[in-house]
């Protein structure tokens, strides 16, 4: 039960609030909505729900703290920097 369409839609839920919030309301016919076929959409379904909300969660902190993370230069990158401006 790998289907493109599937990994797709999996990605999307735990990335995207309002294909998720839909999701919750009406399972099956979000995913056939979504291109996956009915046994897919019947295992959709059945996902745990709560364990849905935990990891999206999960994926936005985390994409949220490699956001803040990208915009401080590292140790090894401020060498760098010290490094390349001595030589200049």
């Amino acid at each position: 039960m790998s289907s493109a369409a599937l990994e797709t839609y999996l990605a999307r839920l735990y990335t995207d609030d309002t294909v998720r919030a839909a999701f919750l309301l009406e399972p099956r016919a979000q995913a056939l909505l979504h291109g996956l076929s009915p046994q897919e959409a019947e295992a959709m379904a059945a996902m745990d729900r709560v364990g849905l909300q935990m990891a999206a969660a999960s994926y936005r902190a985390k994409r949220a703290g490699r956001a803040e993370h990208g915009s401080r230069a590292t140790p090894a990158q401020r060498w760098w920097r010290r490094l390349l401006a001595a030589w200049t």
